[in-house]
């Protein structure tokens, strides 16, 4: 489980940083006070939102994982909570509607397999 909270902490790190880095792709005024934002771009506002969602899905996922630690299988339930954390910024950013949603939902199982072996 350990490897997964990593895992996540990690996802939730290079999505921090997609936002800037898709606003900015090179600019050297990414280096300053950022006063002077360029305009968002739809790839940035996917960015943005793909942020504020993951943010969501940890506030559920840590306390979880960190309450399953010990139990053999919450595992399978972060590990397919992950795999789908991945596909959905991918389909996030790229635009894909409908199969997001299934995939959000699908990592939303993997939340409710983790919760079922608390205690």
């Amino acid at each position: 489980m350990t490897t997964l909270i990593l895992a996540a902490l990690i996802l939730y790190f290079v999505q921090t940083l997609l936002p800037v880095t898709f606003r900015y792709r090179g600019n050297p005024a990414s280096f300053n006070a950022r006063d002077e934002m360029p305009a968002t771009t739809v790839l940035v506002g996917r960015a943005e939102r793909a942020l504020v969602n993951v943010g969501e899905a940890m506030i559920l996922f840590l306390p979880l994982a960190l309450l399953t630690l010990n139990a053999e299988g919450a595992v399978l339930g972060a590990t397919i909570f992950m795999i789908a954390r991945v596909a959905h910024v991918i389909l996030y950013l790229t635009g894909v509607p409908y199969l997001r949603t299934i995939v959000w939902a699908i990592s939303l199982v993997g939340l409710v397999m983790m919760a079922q072996h608390i205690g």
